[in-house]
């Protein structure tokens, strides 16, 4: 946890950050691939792991297969950003670049492979993983009072939330979802998991195409708030986590900064806002817009 002097001046409260650009693969998405893979059997982890993601994820589970001698293949969609792509072969799994349905792909392809999916968000064990941060949270910043994340598929904010829900009730907990890439709030409208035609956010990491039961779940359950913030917002509070906190986070890890400073979200001077810095895989090319 990182106490920010710079954003709590810029946001007129007292601000923490939980750091996961320092995660390995540089997000928080190892978290529940760990926790994912260590609990297979010996023969699942035989046969192998299948994975699909734009980028944190497919980096993430690519890093927990060779770390753990477990066969991992990735699909990724072809227009992913090339340094993640060029990052997942770099680590050694195999890479399938997809034109068109990434998930029928990948689904297609676990049954040929006889592997076992490690689900972006949809599953259990990723959302108790993700969970430790919560947990994280709480044991290094007991009086917080709010806690922002930012929400993509909901993996995270599932595990954050009730991680922290169950051990301290009264903190708000607040996702913040691109105008461009709002799959939450576009299936929580039609009472269950709806398909968003297209995703596209320069905050890359939370332009997730679908999302889950369990994570809708989780939010109905655990979090007191949904906001979803305009695209033009984004790259503005990029830089600013940037200048004020002095992280070089992705846009995606900026999305909270976003929504407070648009009006989106109020804090109170007297106020502890932990914000989650997501991850830091940023082409920071586009910071400049």
């Amino acid at each position: 946890m990182i106490a920010s002097s710079g954003l709590s001046a810029l946001l007129g409260t007292k601000v923490f950050c939980k750091a996961e650009l320092f995660q390995h693969t540089g997000s928080f998405k190892v978290r529940g691939g760990f926790n994912t893979a260590l609990s297979l059997t010996e023969d699942e982890r035989a046969r192998g792991v299948i994975a699909f993601s734009a980028g944190n994820h497919a980096m993430s589970v690519a890093h927990v297969g060779v770390t753990l001698g477990v066969p991992v293949t990735v699909c990724m969609p072809a227009h992913a950003v090339q340094f993640k792509v060029d990052a997942v072969r770099a680590m050694g799994a195999t890479l399938e670049l997809v034109e068109g349905d990434l998930v029928a792909h990948v689904m297609r392809r676990r049954d040929e492979l006889g592997a076992t999916l490690i689900h972006p968000f949809d599953d259990p064990a990723i959302v108790a993983g993700h969970a430790s941060a919560g947990v994280e949270i709480i044991e290094d910043l007991p009086e917080v009072d709010t806690v922002i994340v930012p929400v993509g598929g909901g993996g995270l904010i599932s595990g954050v939330a009730a991680a922290i829900k169950l051990a301290k009730p009264n903190t708000r907990i607040i996702g913040v979802e691109p105008e461009t890439a709002d799959v939450i709030r576009r299936s929580r409208a039609a009472g269950g998991p709806v398909a968003h035609p297209g995703p596209k956010s320069l905050a890359d990491g939370l332009a997730a195409p679908v999302t889950g039961q369990i994570n809708l779940d989780h939010i109905d359950a655990y979090v007191d708030e949904m906001v979803v913030i305009t695209e033009d917002s984004v790259r503005p509070a990029w830089r600013e986590l940037l200048a004020h906190g002095k992280l070089a986070g992705e846009p995606a890890a900026a999305c909270g900064i976003a929504a407070i400073r648009t009006g989106l979200i109020s804090v109170d001077p007297d106020e502890t806002v932990c914000l989650v810095i997501c991850g830091g895989n940023a082409d920071f090319d586009n910071l400049g817009g």
